[in-house]
């Protein structure tokens, strides 16, 4: 145990013992109102103290994403702002207060230690264990949101369209996809608020939004945080080509791809899946945390959902850090980064590069 950590603790301790109406045992937890500020102010010092102490290469380094992640939102501030999701979004949480975020996960293991459930050793395994589980989700998805917004602000948004696809209402239950109901697609509208995480329960998958952009002279869609449909769609896009969505393809979509649509309509990519299909991409971006991603894993799957997938004109792999030894190919590119959004240019040539995409003509 840390001497610092050690020092906090003691602090809650001797609170608690000051205070005699609180009761913490295996099976009750009693903290009068009257004195729950306090205790909890010593309560998180405790956690951050640990955190600080045990994890301060994490901490400088989810400082670093959060500042930059400022100000990309910053650069674009009037052309995008979030709206309060109905579910909160541990990335976003992450990227307002990476403290508090982190801190969170100690709650559990922190009582349990008051309680007597667990020992001091326990608590800091357990407790590092937690830090350890959730950190690179938390940083590679903080990451993929400064890429897609350093993106935004590269393709000069002339207007930012919002595909306000509804969310089951109270009562409502999803279905099967068998007897799952049908819904109209909706028509993007041009706003300045958006979801930092789309709703779970929408019943139709739409873009994060759609940008019309100067710099290519399209229409383009970006979503983040991939989940399905829970309805059918009445009237998706015949411009666009859709796959069966199986297993597989729900499998890959899980693993934190950022899809990218080219349109020359916005109403063509307004929806990208329902409960039973999905709209090809025209471009796959994969956010790669080079610390913590295992490299023959994650290569396996890029191949893997470019093979699958197949997005029209390829996959590219945005690095944090360089990867040596990667080998040229012709459908997935790789990109060090880092947060030198300059070098996010290249995305955008690609996109100019880009045909538009072939009219299907099939039903």
């Amino acid at each position: 145990m840390s001497d610092n950590f050690g020092q906090a603790y003691e602090n809650l301790l001797s609170f608690i013992r000051d205070n005699s109406e609180i009761e913490i045992q295996e099976s009750v937890t009693s903290i009068p109102e009257d004195v729950r500020t306090e205790f909890y102010l010593r309560f998180n010092a405790a956690r951050a103290t640990f955190i600080e102490h045990k994890f301060p290469d994490l901490l400088n380094r989810a400082n670093e994403l959060r500042q930059h992640y400022a100000e990309a939102e910053q650069s674009l501030f009037g052309c995008i702002s979030w709206e309060e999701s109905p579910e909160a979004s541990r990335i976003q949480r992450f990227l307002r207060n990476v403290s508090d975020s982190m801190i969170r996960e100690l709650y559990d293991p922190l009582f349990d230690l008051l309680k007597g459930k667990e020992t001091i050793d326990g608590f800091e395994q357990a407790g590092a264990a937690k830090i350890a589980s959730v950190w690179p989700n938390l940083f590679q998805g903080g990451y993929e949101k400064w890429v897609v917004l350093s993106l935004v602000k590269l393709l000069s948004p002339d207007r930012i369209l919002r595909v306000d696809a509804r969310t089951l209402k109270q009562g409502e239950r999803a279905k099967s996809a068998a007897y799952a109901p049908w819904d109209d697609v909706p028509i993007p509208q041009e706003s300045a608020a958006f979801y930092f995480t789309q709703p779970r329960n929408t019943i139709l998958a739409a873009p994060d939004f759609i940008i019309q952009s100067a710099k290519i002279n399209r229409f383009v869609g970006i979503r983040s945080e991939f989940a399905d449909g829970l309805y059918k769609g009445l009237n998706p896009s015949q411009a666009r080509e859709w796959l069966p969505l199986d297993s597989e393809i729900l499998s890959l979509l899980g693993n934190g791809p950022t899809l990218v649509y080219l349109a020359d309509d916005p109403q063509q990519i307004a929806m990208i899946a329902d409960v039973t299909r999905f709209c090809r991409p025209d471009l796959i971006l994969w956010c790669i945390n080079t610390r913590e991603m295992e490299k023959t894993r994650t290569l396996e799957l890029l191949v893997r959902a470019d093979d699958r997938i197949a997005p029209r004109i390829g996959s590219m792999g945005i690095l944090t850090e360089p990867w040596a030894g990667l080998m040229p190919d012709s459908r997935i590119r790789f990109l060090e980064v880092g947060f030198d959004a300059t070098q996010l240019q290249e995305i955008v040539r690609v996109l100019l590069a880009a045909e538009s995409p072939i009219v299907n003509e099939q039903s």
